[in-house]
């Protein structure tokens, strides 16, 4: 069409000029005709513009969806991955608080236990000075009574 266009122009300059005048009516038709033409070149070079432009865009789209697909499928091992790890990580932190537990026990136990134990020996060994003492009290009480019983008999022939 633009070689079409440009070959017209070229001839009209080359030609030898007539001897008329164009009138405003020739003149207007030119116009048309030139007008008509380059509609039709642009109407023709958008379509092929709007063409390849969807084309293109057509081709982004399907390079955007095998990425997805790509990144869905990368994701989606990573997240098994990763929840196996956290389920395992889980497990041990479970045991290691577990283990943890059982050894603040078996402290408490360890250190407790001996304590109970010397605790109860001083109570006994204190009912026993308790024991003791209320003993000694009876032996002197008795001691006493002994001696008066004594001296009275020595008094008392």
């Amino acid at each position: 069409m633009k070689l079409i266009l440009a070959l017209g122009v070229v001839l009209l300059l080359f030609t030898t000029t007539a001897d008329s005048q164009l009138t405003d009516a020739d003149l207007n038709k030119i116009r048309l005709v030139v007008k008509e033409e380059v509609e039709k070149a642009i109407d023709a070079s958008e379509k092929r513009m709007k063409e390849y432009i969807a084309q293109e865009i057509g081709t982004v789209n399907i390079k955007i969806s095998e990425m997805d697909k790509r990144l869905t499928g990368k994701i989606e091992s990573l997240d098994k991955d990763l929840s196996g790890d956290i389920e395992t990580l889980g497990e041990r932190l479970n045991n290691i608080f577990l283990l943890t537990l059982g050894l603040l026990a078996f402290i408490a136990v360890a250190v407790g236990v001996p304590q109970i134990i010397v605790a109860m020996q001083r109570k006994d060994i204190r009912t026993q000075d308790e024991r003791i003492e209320s003993q000694q009290k009876q032996i002197e009480t008795l001691l006493q009574e002994i001696e008066t019983l004594k001296q009275e008999r020595i008094a008392s022939p």
